[in-house]
């Protein structure tokens, strides 16, 4: 995914910061086992957050471990210790960064996605015989954002539904008879915030190299990030807004226990002071560092 759903860490408990790292950790370690080492680097934040979403709601035990790290041998980390269901969402992972690979070749984004693309299809293969129906769900929903953006669709919540039903079908999925109204409603909003934050983080970017932007095509008359952003600002700050505060207003109607404040933090504060961050933003986003 892309790395806008992050906590904020001004205001997050240490303990609470010591069991996201270890869900991130847990994750890139069950991509390391199950993929092989390359495929790491696609251990995202937003796919963390989804990790401990699900783990919550499916009340599934969470054993923290010590141990170290390819990326830093000499210091044993907290890790979420491996199971059946982080290895599915690592498998779930792996999947989607397939896809976005493949759609970042055909937007154009150059030798870095081909080779992404590359290097992930006999990962992508192996996700792929491990969950199925999670592979269609996620190649239908960007078929069809495609055939979207090649026909010049100027409906931004039509193109965002695209990637807002992605992550809702993939969490009913994984739910299963736990899946309710209000979990999917979290992960619809979720994705769609995604794929918003996206689109303005990338839109000055996709103007100057002609690349397809949803936020272009429903405002139009670009000349700078600053000036695009200060002309829309009421219009973004409330598409952003309006989709955070539907996903906070589910989340409150599921009752979470381990990890609450955790996820609390995420979507309280940490999303909102990302879409501070990007409506003052003179340029792309730096990648976080949590």
């Amino acid at each position: 995914m892309y790395g806008y759903i992050v906590p904020d860490k001004s205001v997050l408990k240490i303990q609470d910061f010591v069991l996201y790292r270890a869900f991130y950790c847990g994750l890139c370690k069950s991509i390391g086992r199950q993929f092989g080492q390359f495929p790491r680097y696609t251990t995202n934040y937003d796919f963390t957050f989804f990790s401990v979403f699900l783990h919550d709601c499916l009340s599934a035990d969470v054993t923290i471990t010590e141990e170290k790290c390819v990326g830093n041998p000499f210091r044993k980390k907290a890790v979420v210790k491996n199971s059946e269901l982080l290895d599915t969402i690592a498998a779930v992972n792996i999947i989607l960064s397939y896809y976005k690979a493949v759609d970042g070749v055909r937007d154009g984004e150059g030798s870095k996605m081909r080779i992404a693309r590359r290097m992930l299809e006999k990962p992508f293969m192996r996700a792929k015989k491990r969950c199925p129906e999670i592979e269609e769900i996620a190649r239908m929903r960007y078929e069809k954002l495609y055939a979207l953006e090649q026909a010049g669709e100027t409906g931004i919540d039509r193109l965002a539904d695209c990637f807002a039903s992605m992550l809702k079908d993939i969490a009913k999925i994984l739910l299963k008879e736990k899946s309710d109204g209000f979990k999917e409603g979290v992960m619809y909003n979720v994705g769609k915030f995604v794929y918003l934050t996206d689109a303005l983080d990338d839109v000055e970017e996709d103007f100057k190299k002609k690349r397809y932007n949803p936020l272009l095509k429903e405002f139009g008359n670009f000349t700078s990030r600053e000036k695009f952003i200060a002309d829309n600002y009421d219009d973004l700050c409330f598409m952003l807004t309006s989709t955070l505060n539907r996903a906070i207003a589910d989340f409150n109607n599921i009752g979470f226990t381990q990890s609450y404040d955790l996820m609390r933090n995420i979507l309280y504060d940490g999303m909102r002071a990302k879409i501070k961050e990007l409506l003052s933003s003179k340029k792309k986003l730096p990648k976080p560092k949590i």
